[in-house]
């Protein structure tokens, strides 16, 4: 499946699933922790189960069980739960422009392949697929968001390794440690000095076959 079909079956999803216009008026009003609460108020109208279900579902608090959420600071999984507190913030973003809009944007892009990668049902090669996907954008939220790059690179590989456990045969591996360009594991990304080897930042999983490490796909990274 390439880039393009994944993106369309994404849409294709969440467009079946609610009307567009309804689902970023829930996200912008209440995405604000992976378990949210609604507010309350006597003059609205109780939320129906439908919505909340869809709001646990798109700030992924029924994803991730109690070892990502409920993790203290010296637990191995605390950085994961820092990273989806990052998300579900940017996903509460009141801004339509600028960077901040841009961060917001991309952040319900991630949440958006997240749901999907772990939800729909595909084979094995598209799975993987939509999970490289998935990586490139989480990078991108990185990136135009400007979250803390120690936070990254401590995330990353138990994200990696999270998505791994819903692929046969292969596993996804952060390259966030790496710090100079190799052929034979990584592509460099648009924008790269093709003449550098020094990696200013990764932009994308590394993709191996679990049995024998052979590179299923190259890492993305910036030189």
């Amino acid at each position: 499946m390439d880039e393009e079909r994944i993106k369309k079956a994404v849409l294709g999803a969440i467009d079946k699933a609610v009307d567009a216009h309804d689902l970023a008026e829930i996200v912008r009003a209440y995405a604000r922790s992976p378990r949210p609460t609604l507010p309350e108020s006597p003059n609205d109208a109780p939320p129906s189960a439908g919505a909340k279900r869809l709001l646990t579902r798109i700030v992924l608090g029924d994803l991730l069980d109690d070892a990502i959420l409920a993790a203290r600071p010296q637990d191995r999984t605390f950085p994961l739960r820092l990273f989806f507190g990052e998300l579900s913030r940017l996903l509460a973003t009141d801004a339509e422009d600028g960077a901040a809009g841009a961060a917001a944007d991309a952040a319900f892009t991630l949440a958006s392949g997240l749901n999907f990668f772990f939800r729909a049902p595909m084979d094995g090669e598209s799975k993987m697929r939509v999970g490289f996907s998935v990586s490139r954008q989480l990078y991108v939220v990185a990136h135009a968001a400007r979250l803390d790059a120690e936070l990254v690179t401590k995330a990353s590989p138990l994200l990696a390794a999270l998505m791994t456990g819903e692929l046969e045969r292969l596993r996804f591996e952060s390259v966030d440690h790496v710090k100079v360009f190799d052929s034979q594991l990584h592509e460099r990304a648009p924008g790269s000095d093709p003449t550098a080897f020094g990696i200013v930042r990764p932009a994308s999983f590394l993709c191996r076959v679990a049995t024998n490490n052979a590179v299923k796909v190259k890492a993305e990274v910036l030189t």
